[in-house]
């Protein structure tokens, strides 16, 4: 698919909303990859659907970043998510402010008339 990045995947503000995402299979690997030494292996994603590239990059994104900070995760077992890495997706998803909404007069043209 030409042109589609990762954009149109918003970020979650609760921790029910991203724990899907960081129960995916394919988030997992990717971490774990990452943590691992592995590198990006980016023609052993062309067959994988786009849902599950994006999840891998998630997962080896939020990996480097939590190597940069100098926060330690061992995680093992997919299905069970490490306390401190829960508590850094969820905090980041708390501070994540909602869509803004479109301001009542844009696209309205407004009376120029003076005087």
């Amino acid at each position: 698919m030409s042109g589609v990045t990762n954009n149109r995947f918003y970020g979650a503000r609760s921790w029910r909303e991203a724990k899907p995402v960081v129960l995916h299979p394919r988030f997992f690997d990717g971490f774990r990859d990452f943590l691992d030494g592995r590198p990006f292996d980016y023609r052993g994603l062309d067959g994988w659907p786009l849902l599950d590239q994006h999840r891998y990059e998630n997962g080896r994104e939020l990996a480097a970043e939590c190597r940069a900070a100098g926060i330690v995760v061992r995680w093992g077992d997919r299905k069970r998510v490490p306390r401190g890495l829960k508590e850094l997706v969820a905090g980041r998803a708390r501070r994540r402010e909602g869509p803004r909404r479109p301001l009542r007069s844009a696209g309205r043209p407004r009376d120029c008339r003076s005087g």
